[in-house]
């Protein structure tokens, strides 16, 4: 049976994580900085050393290639790594050097594939200023113009983001693929929960993506002073916000299979001493099931309102970005689901309640991943680890998926 190199793969994991971001806690590497750029000169170089052929697209996603027998539509593999402030050195990097390490697989045991293959690292996949889901997005769908044109302060424009990561803003308008010329995606990368570890197996296959609903409110009441305005005078927006947050936290725990958060807060004037006059928060629900994400909403809007009704606060609920949820076709989830059941004792399949550039190339292609057990299900933090035998196991599955596909396309 085919096999990975499992000391080269432990040797380039830890050998990645040493680039990052000076006096940043963690393993921080986030997209746009030096430190990634200096990542992925070393990324290309491995790339190279693997006897893929490496370019950078328009969307600035580095690519290497392997030539297949014909030149059918591409078999894609890899991830992202870009991290967070404060992550952890696996996110994301197992899924491309997890990728690398097939394509040295099969070029050591001489094996060639019908399909081309592609091992993708995707640019910015995690959260930016500027964004997130870079990478994926000028794949699959492209950009607006004025997207491209917005300004970040303290990140710049972000068409300019862009050609400083060797992209070109022009040709994005556009996806850069096109449904049809690949034949399939396939991600391997850690968990970030507690489900494999719970079923104390290493590795399971991904049944598919949460679609994501997010949107920012602002509640506008009336500062007063806290000790002289009376509670039957007040328009107290953070308690308006109080009881919308309470309503959230309900609206999922009586939906099964659903999540909702209010993540971010900014009160103002935010003093011990006055009424809170404004607060500006964030809403995002999760679920694999759409319907279930519209209705978690639609209850979440009537307290909204509700809420401010009551206390005479006025409501600007802003436009829902939206994330649709990805189910993965029956066919590849079952080719996946045996490929994971070579190197454990029980075949999980399981959702993935975190988005992932897999989510972006559904639009497009057929779609799978295989998640590695995390320790204590953490991911971006410090603390964040997958054995490295359960490393191996993911990516020694993914080989044997990559093989399989191309023999399951070729028929």
């Amino acid at each position: 049976m085919l096999a990975i190199d499992a000391l080269q793969l432990r040797e380039d994991i830890a050998t990645l994580a040493q680039f990052v971001e000076p006096a940043t806690p963690g393993t921080t590497r986030r997209a746009f900085t030096d430190a990634y750029r200096a990542g992925r000169v070393w990324l290309r170089e491995q790339m190279q050393a693997a006897g893929l052929t490496v370019t950078q697209d328009a969307g600035g996603n580095l690519i290497g290639r392997r030539a297949g027998r014909t030149t059918a539509p591409t078999l894609v593999i890899g991830s992202h790594t870009d991290t967070v402030m404060g992550g952890g050195r696996f996110d994301g990097v197992i899924g491309v050097l997890g990728a690398i390490a097939v394509a040295r697989a099969l070029r050591e045991a001489g094996v060639v594939l019908q399909h081309p293959l592609e091992v993708v690292d995707f640019l910015a996949e995690e959260s930016t200023p500027l964004g997130s889901l870079f990478g994926s997005t000028a794949m699959a769908q492209g950009f607006s113009a004025e997207f491209l044109a917005r300004e970040v302060p303290g990140w710049g424009v972000v068409a300019d983001a862009l050609v400083g990561m060797g992209g070109d803003p022009s040709q994005l308008l556009q996806p850069l693929r096109r449904t049809g010329e690949i034949a399939a995606y396939l991600e391997l990368h850690i968990e970030q929960g507690p489900l494999l570890e719970a079923a104390q197996v290493p590795i399971g296959a991904v049944t598919g993506i949460v679609g994501i609903r997010r949107a920012d409110i602002v509640c506008t009441g009336r500062p007063d002073h806290a000790g002289t305005a009376s509670m039957a005078v007040r328009h107290d927006a953070l308690a308006a916000v109080a009881e919308i947050i309470s309503a959230t936290e309900q609206a999922a725990l009586t939906r099964p299979g659903t999540v909702a958060t209010v993540g971010s807060l900014h009160v103002a004037p935010n003093q011990t001493n006055v009424v809170p006059g404004q607060v500006r928060f964030s809403v995002e629900m999760r679920s694999l099931h759409w319907p279930e994400v519209v209705a978690m909403w639609d209850e979440i809007v009537a307290t909204v309102q509700t809420a401010c009704a009551k206390r005479g606060v006025t409501v600007q609920i802003g436009t829902c970005e939206d994330s649709a949820p990805v189910q993965f076709p029956a066919w590849i989830r079952q080719i996946v689901a045996q490929a994971c059941g070579q190197y454990t004792h029980q075949v999980v399949e399981l959702p993935s309640g975190a988005g992932h550039d897999g989510s972006m190339v559904g639009v497009i292609a057929p779609v799978a991943m295989i998640f590695v057990r995390t320790k204590d299900g953490r991911s971006h933090c410090p603390e964040e680890f997958a054995a490295h035998d359960d490393i191996v196991a993911g990516v020694n599955a993914l080989l044997q998926a990559v093989v399989a596909i191309d023999a399951w396309c070729e028929e």
